[in-house]
């Protein structure tokens, strides 16, 4: 029989208010008591030093109101006129970012400086005259409230994107320790101007077969005769690509977090039709649910019988119950049947999950379709 401790800290602010830790220390047959409490005080001093440096970061780089990035804030705030909202979260942003910091008091004020960095360069940028038109977009797609997500990106350097989900900006941590805070500002600055000028990409992905030369013509001008005509290019052919094969069962910690892993293929794709009432989509990939959730949301009519107004179909993204970061698994379409005998039909889906989104259909048993696809998403916003 093993012996189970656990030590409750509780923690200040956000970090948690009951972060738990299990440790397994020794069989309780064979060490004398006091190697037993030996062994339990260094696993609680080793606990606290480590959140006792978070803890106090956070107390006087974050929270105080005299810290620089709360003062960046609400700098921020009084430029643009409405209410600026950055929660970070703090347990997972350490269990990520704290191999990069040996130092565990410096992690909390290099998080609170890249804040700081990306508040000073907006409210910089939006106070410009010359950039009155961007300011008035910022104001139409935030809604009435700056709101700032901060995540873990793969790469080594920090990033900024815009959520038209979350309709916040995603500031981009780096896997590694922070830039200078001159760079960050340079780095904020230079990517604002265009950040909302980004498209996603839903047009059909090269992973479709290649069509024949009977199927398709190109029209080129002759320079002979300086008419169009209709010539025939020669045909790429696509690769077979051979599967990975496996032989051994990896270290766990040696995967990625499953919201990097399902970025890349095999994405994987389920829809079920229950009685033309709710379709559920399944799928591994985040953002094609998201895309395909944005799309219905802007595309569905409204039921006019209500006296609410509503949309005759509710869309609902849920969450994943796995990994970090926001990452969804399922994409729920109900029919509003209140006062109406309205239904859903899954060809809308069927047809973007193929049509746009490039998947392959795998197995149709009745209502439910399952589909594939082997070729990485180049890009996209979500």
């Amino acid at each position: 029989m093993s012996l189970h401790l656990m030590v409750r800290y509780w923690c200040h602010g956000n970090i948690g208010d009951n972060l738990r830790y299990e440790c397994r220390l020794c069989r309780l047959s064979t060490p004398p008591l006091p190697d037993l409490q030996l062994r339990l005080g260094r696993a609680i001093r080793r606990f606290l030093h480590v959140f006792v440096w978070v803890q106090v970061g956070i107390r006087d780089s974050w929270d105080n109101q005299d810290a620089p990035v709360q003062k960046a804030i609400k700098n921020l705030k009084e430029v643009i006129g409405v209410g600026v909202s950055v929660n970070p979260e703090w347990p997972l942003l350490f269990t990520e970012l704290d191999s990069f910091y040996p130092d565990k008091a410096t992690l909390v004020p290099s998080v609170a400086t890249v804040v700081e960095a990306c508040c000073t360069a907006l409210a910089t940028f939006a106070d410009d005259d010359a950039n009155g038109e961007w300011a008035d977009t910022l104001l139409e797609q935030t809604e009435g409230r700056v709101r700032f997500a901060l995540e873990i990106f793969k790469t080594r350097d920090i990033g900024l994107i815009w959520s038209n989900q979350r309709r916040s900006f995603v500031i981009g941590l780096p896997k590694s320790v922070m830039p200078s805070k001159s760079y960050m500002l340079s780095f904020f600055t230079g990517n604002l101007l265009k950040i909302f000028d980004e498209k996603p990409n839903h047009s059909t992905p090269p992973n479709t077969q290649p069509t024949s030369i009977d199927d398709w013509a190109d029209v080129a001008l002759d320079n002979k005769t300086g008419n169009a005509a209709v010539i025939e290019i020669p045909q790429r052919h696509a690769v077979a690509r051979e599967s990975p094969t496996f032989d051994i069962i990896p270290d766990i910690e040696t995967v990625a977090r499953p919201d990097e892993l399902l970025l890349k293929p095999p994405y994987h794709l389920t829809v079920r039709d229950y009685n033309s009432s709710t379709i559920v989509v399944q799928c591994s990939h985040s953002p094609t649910l998201q895309f395909l959730s944005d799309y219905l949301t802007k595309w569905a009519r409204t039921n006019h019988n209500n006296t609410r107004k509503p949309p005759l179909a509710e869309i609902k993204l849920q969450q994943s119950a796995f990994g970090l970061g926001v990452a969804y698994d399922r994409l729920t379409v109900t029919a509003d049947t209140r006062y109406t005998a309205q239904e859903i039909s899954p060809t809308i889906l069927l047809a973007l999950i193929e049509g746009v989104l490039g998947y392959e259909i795998v197995s149709n048993d009745g209502s439910l379709w399952t589909f594939r696809r082997d070729v990485e998403f180049r890009n996209n916003r979500y």
